[in-house]
C-alpha cells in the first residue's frame, strides 16, 4: 500500500505521536442528515484485511484510491484493524510539499507501524519545495530516517534534485547498510544530472541482493553499484557509452530498457563486440531531440545475444525523411537469436535486408512496424512493396510460411505500394481456409494495417469486405485495416 501525503493531510499542526488525534471515531457512515448501517462493520477481521489490502493496492498502473489513514478514520473497529496490521504500512510514497516537517514526522510514524517488516519507500522531492521549504533540520531528520530504515528497506525510489544527493552523500551514505535492498531507483529532478563534486560517488555497493535498478537523468558513473549481480536495468536519458559500459559490466543481465538515448562523441566506431548470454529483453529508445542514430546502430550490432527474445527499437516519433539507415541484420544473424517479439518505430530500413532478417526469425509471434521509411539497395526512399507484405502474412508457392508462428502483425504509418484489396486477399487465404467446425483459429490472429495513404483509391474498403471483416471478428480474429 502506498501513501501520497497531500497538502490537506498536513495543513495543520498535528501531534503525530498520537495519530488518533487526526482520526474521527464516527462508528457509522453519515449520509445526509442521518446515519446508515454499514454491513462491512460486521465482517470478520480476516476478510476486512483482505478487502482493505485490495483497496489500497495500485491497479492498472494508477495510484491507490485509499490509504490506511483514510480507512482508519471510518470507525473505531476499522482503526483497530488497520493500526494492528503491520502489512498495511510496508509501502509509502511520499511527495514532499510545503509541509515538509509534518510529512517527515508522519513518515516516521508510518514506517514505525510496519514493525520489522520489509519496506518499500518512494520519495519525490521537487526542487522548489526542498530548496525553499525544507530546513537543514528537516533534511537531517529525513536522512537519519532513511539511514535507520536501510536494514529493512527492500525497495527504494528517490526522485530529488542533485543537492539532495550531495547532502546525503556528505552525511555518510556509504555507512548505510542495505542487506535486503533488491530494487533501487535514483533520479534527479529539475536541474543538473551532475554531482557538485564528481570525485565523490553515491555508494550502493553494500547491496548484496540488489537485482533491479532504474537510473533517470543521472550519469551512472557517479554511482557505485554491484553491476555484476544486476538482472534488470532501466535507464532514462543515457549516453551510448554508458550503455556499452553497463552491458560489459553486467554478465547476468536479463532485461535492459534504455529510454532517451543520447549519442555522444566518446562512443568509438571501433568498439569491440560483447557476448551476452543472459539478455532476453532489450529496448533502445532514442531521445526525441536526436537527429541521428548511427551510434545506437553500432552499439546494437556490437552485441551478440543468443538468448534475446524481445527487441524494441524506437528511433523517432515520425517517419524519417533523411538520415541514417538502421540495420539490425548483423546483430540478428551473428547472435543466432530466436526473437518472439520485434518492434521497430521511426527507422529507415532497407526493404530487402529487413525481409532477409525476418527469414532468420521463424519463432517470431509479434511484429510491430510503425512510422518507418523504406529504402532500396541504392538508399533511395521507396514504398513497402506487396511482395514483402505477402511474405510476412501468407504462404509462398511451396506452401510454406516465412513466419509460421506469427500471431500479431502491426504495420502503421509507412508508405506502401500494395492495396487494401491485397490485404483482404491475404487475410482470406489465412482465415477462410481454417476449418470452422471445431472453432479453431489460424496462428495469425491479429492484424492492424494503417499505412500512409499515398493513393487513397488503393485503400477503399467496400461494404462487402467490411462485412467479411466483421465475420472474422465474430470468429475471434482482431483486424483493423484503414
Amino acid at each position: 500500500m502506498s501513501l501520497v501525503i497531500p497538502p490537506h493531510e498536513t495543513s495543520g499542526s498535528h501531534d503525530l505521536v498520537t495519530t488518533s488525534a487526526i482520526i474521527e471515531d464516527t462508528g457509522s457512515m453519515s449520509i445526509g442528515s442521518g446515519t446508515a448501517y454499514f454491513p462491512l462493520m460486521d465482517l470478520p477481521h480476516e476478510l476486512l484485511i483482505e478487502i482493505f489490502h485490495f483497496a489500497s493496492l495500485a491497479h492498472g498502473g494508477k495510484a491507490n484510491a485509499v490509504n490506511p489513514l483514510f480507512l482508519a478514520k471510518i470507525c473505531r473497529s476499522w482503526r483497530a484493524v488497520v493500526f494492528e496490521t503491520r502489512a498495511f504500512w510496508q509501502e509509502v510514497n511520499l511527495v514532499l510539499n510545503s509541509h515538509c516537517s509534518t510529512q517527515i514526522s508522519l513518515l516516521e510514524e508510518w514506517t514505525a507501524r510496519a514493525g520489522g517488516l520489509p519496506l518499500s519507500i518512494s520519495i519525490f522531492g521537487p526542487k522548489n519545495v526542498l530548496k525553499s521549504e525544507a530546513s537543514e533540520e528537516d533534511l537531517a531528520r529525513l536522512f537519519d530516517l532513511i539511514q535507520n530504515l536501510s536494514p529493512q528497506t527492500h525497495s527504494l525510489s528517490l526522485e530529488t534534485p542533485v543537492f539532495f544527493y550531495d547532502r546525503w552523500r556528505d552525511r555518510g551514505l556509504a555507512d548505510c547498510s542495505w542487506p535486503i535492498l533488491s530494487n533501487l531507483l535514483l533520479s534527479t529532478t529539475l536541474g543538473s544530472s551532475e554531482l557538485s563534486d564528481p570525485s565523490h560517488k553515491l555508494d550502493f555497493l553494500s547491496c548484496p541482493v540488489l537485482t533491479t535498478t532504474t537510473i533517470k537523468s543521472f550519469y551512472h558513473f557517479y554511482i557505485f553499484l554491484p553491476w555484476r549481480s544486476l538482472l534488470h536495468i532501466c535507464f532514462d536519458s543515457v549516453f551510448c557509452t554508458e550503455l556499452y559500459t553497463a552491458l560489459k559490466s553486467c554478465p547476468l543481465l536479463q532485461t535492459l530498457e534504455a529510454h532517451g538515448i543520447i549519442e555522444d562523441a566518446n562512443f568509438s566506431a571501433n568498439t569491440g563486440t560483447i557476448d551476452h548470454h543472459s539478455l532476453k529483453q532489450l529496448t533502445f529508445e532514442l531521445d526525441e531531440n536526436q537527429a541521428h542514430c548511427g551510434q545506437c546502430c553500432r552499439l546494437l550490432n556490437s552485441l551478440r545475444l543468443p538468448e534475446l527474445r524481445t527487441l524494441v527499437l524506437k528511433l523517432a516519433l515520425s517517419v524519417p525523411t533523411s538520415g541514417f539507415q538502421f540495420d539490425i541484420y548483423p546483430c540478428i544473424s551473428q547472435s543466432g537469436c530466436q526473437l518472439s517479439e520485434l518492434t521497430i518505430e521511426g527507422a529507415s530500413l532497407e526493404e530487402k535486408v529487413f525481409v532477409d532478417c525476418l527469414r532468420l526469425l521463424p519463432t517470431l509471434h509479434t511484429l510491430q512496424l510503425s512510422e518507418n521509411a523504406w529504402l532500396n539497395a541504392q538508399a533511395d526512399f521507396i514504398s513497402l512493396g506487396p511482395t514483402s507484405l505477402s511474405l510476412m502474412m501468407a504462404a509462398g508457392p511451396d506452401g510454406l510460411l516465412m513466419l509460421p508462428n506469427l500471431k500479431a502483425l502491426t504495420l502503421m504509418g509507412s508508405s506502401v505500394e500494395f492495396s487494401g484489396e491485397l490485404v483482404f486477399e491475404l487475410l482470406a487465404s489465412r482465415w477462410d481456409k481454417v476449418e470452422e467446425d471445431d472453432g479453431a483459429l489460424a496462428t495469425l490472429q491479429s492484424v492492424t494495417i494503417i499505412p500512409d495513404r499515398g493513393h487513397v483509391s488503393l485503400w477503399r474498403v467496400e461494404k462487402d469486405q467490411q462485412a467479411v471483416f466483421e465475420n472474422w471478428r465474430l470468429r475471434g480474429y482482431r483486424v483493423k485495416v484503414e
